[in-house]
């Protein structure tokens, strides 16, 4: 139960930091972008982005709530009920419910502002409650812990938060009103504008968050060994490597921009930059899902050095080796589920059966993936089959967990029974199926543009924001983070391929083509590291 409610507790915490940025960023949005337009703002584009700031503020509200709900059970649940009192008077729990306060009350602003969307008193208590937001972050990071420096690092906390706020958040607002542009044309004339407004303001919050980052890695990672060999450190890595691919994104956005701008039609600005916009976003969501699992790991600083692995060591994760395919019987499975309860610790086979099934599920997605990029390259019809690929895919992840577990069709244990892992599979198994049979549907489609085509990237991010978030507390730290690794590049690679996939859904050749190449070399890379996986590096006697 506990490692369950950590693991949605994960989750949740992403879905708040997505909130927050959206919120944030709409205000400064407002502010900074349509205020003083010399077009002037049509109604319905103040309708969408005051929307939009009422949604970010509720759901940042419920979510902040339901997060502390759940740190408050799990402490029930260690402690007993006496831990609630000393929770309540935690420094943490107070900032969350005043983070929770300040957004229903910005939600209650933006609802008042959508009736008199020009009131300046109104937009500068929205401007004011934004900041309070902003600043209650400062007691909800690793910041507020530490001894040394607490107040700078807490202020660099919130720097780093609202810079990122403010380029998601606008980012977000941009593609919504893109999506609008093609209904109205008074957006459209309008559109042109704002994205010139919003590429200055989202190139001075970009200076802001990483002149802020610099010294918040330094204080918690420290050294280039620590940043490669712990948890918190490949997070910080897996977060700094999405974070530049959005800034390539976002240059290459930039450039369209201006040419089409300066010498080129604007109705190539209004085709592509809208579906870059939205890729940016969705590069940057998966960026902010992976800085909150950073909240979940203890500072790599904080780490003695037997906890570290070595570099040697996170080279052989990813070193290329012949997949596993033997495994143990589910008669010897049982026993060793018997035997490692009893001495608190896995079997060899326990980590034979592991890797059999990452590798051979490395295996099946390896063919899809060579499957899917013969057919790209040849360009027959036949290549558009790939996608059923999953469906294997997914009967083999559940009959995987439910045969190690002894629950259907290998037993009766009952689903309430299954740890938090056993879950995560499962989870994972749905969002496999849904994604191979919706996606095949979607190719099989005269219209590619369909919404059933969507489905694909958006399940894609699901999975690689479960990834993110995937839970292996039973191992030790080290043994831990040799697995989370794995898992961590994965989402990464997840991130990619779903932005490539939007890319190739809404832009025109020539860049289809390469947005369609950049999606399955992705896809790729996920299939091999699966199929080169090893669990936590363990040297297996031979059989």
């Amino acid at each position: 139960m506990l490692i369950l409610a950590d693991f949605l507790g994960s989750l949740l915490h992403g879905a708040v930091l997505v909130s927050m940025c959206l919120t944030l960023g709409s205000v400064v949005w407002g502010v900074s972008v349509l205020r003083g337009v010399p077009a002037g703002i049509p109604a319905v584009v103040s309708a969408r982005s005051l929307r939009l700031l009422e949604l970010g503020a509720v759901t940042l509200a419920i979510g902040q709530l339901v997060l502390l709900a759940l740190m408050a059970l799990m402490l029930s649940e260690s402690f007993g009920s006496g831990a609630l009192v000393g929770f309540a008077r935690t420094e943490y729990c107070a900032a969350g419910v005043a983070r929770a306060a300040l957004a229903l009350g910005l939600a209650m602003v933006a609802r008042s502002l959508r009736r008199a969307p020009g009131a300046v008193s109104r937009w500068a208590l929205a401007g004011l409650i934004a900041m309070a937001i902003a600043a209650s972050s400062a007691w909800l990071t690793h910041a507020t812990g530490r001894l040394a420096y607490r107040g700078p690092l807490m202020a660099l906390t919130v720097l780093h938060q609202v810079g990122a706020a403010i380029w998601l958040g606008g980012l977000i607002q941009l593609a919504a009103l893109g999506r609008l542009a093609r209904r109205h044309a008074e957006v459209d004339a309008l559109w042109p504008e704002l994205v010139a407004r919003f590429s200055r303001l989202a190139m001075v919050s970009v200076g802001v968050l990483v002149a802020a980052a610099v010294p918040l890695v330094w204080t918690y990672v420290g050294s280039v060994p620590a940043l490669v060999g712990t948890g918190y450190g490949s997070l910080v890595a897996t977060k700094a490597a999405l974070l530049a691919t959005a800034l390539a994104l976002a240059a290459f956005n930039l450039a369209t921009a201006r040419r089409a701008r300066q010498s080129g039609p604007l109705s190539a600005l209004r085709a592509r930059l809208p579906h870059l916009v939205e890729a940016e976003a969705i590069i940057l969501v998966m960026t902010v899902f992976t800085a909150s699992a950073l909240s979940g790991q203890p500072p790599a600083t904080d780490l003695p050095a037997k906890e570290r692995a070595t570099v040697a060591e996170v080279v052989e994760v990813f070193r290329p080796k012949l997949p596993s395919l033997s495994t143990p019987s589910v008669e010897t499975m049982k026993r060793n589920r018997m035997e490692a309860a009893a001495r608190g610790e896995r079997s060899p086979d326990a980590y034979r059966w592991s890797n059999f099934s990452h590798n051979v599920a490395g295996l099946i997605l390896l063919g899809m993936s060579l499957f899917a990029l013969a057919g790209f390259a040849a360009g027959g019809s036949w290549g558009r089959h790939w996608p059923l690929g999953f469906v294997a895919l997914a009967a083999f992840v559940y009959l995987r967990a439910a045969s190690n577990e002894g629950a259907w069709p290998f037993g009766t244990t009952p689903l309430g029974a299954i740890d938090a892992e056993g879950i995560q599979h499962r989870i994972a198994a749905a969002l496999v199926l849904g994604i191979g049979l919706l996606e095949w549907r979607a190719r099989a489609n005269v219209d590619p543009r369909g919404r059933l085509a969507y489905v694909f990237p958006v399940l894609g991010a699901a999975g690689g924001m479960l990834l993110l978030a995937h839970s292996h507390a039973a191992f030790q730290l080290k043994t831990s983070f040799l697995v989370q690794v794995t898992h961590t590049t994965i989402g990464a690679f997840a991130g990619l391929m779903v932005a490539a996939r939007w890319l190739e859904l809404g832009m025109a050749p020539p860049w289809k083509r390469v947005a369609g190449a950049a999606a399955s070399a992705s896809m790729l890379a996920i299939a091999l590291i699966l199929v080169f996986y090893r669990e936590a590096n363990v040297v297996l006697p031979p059989d």
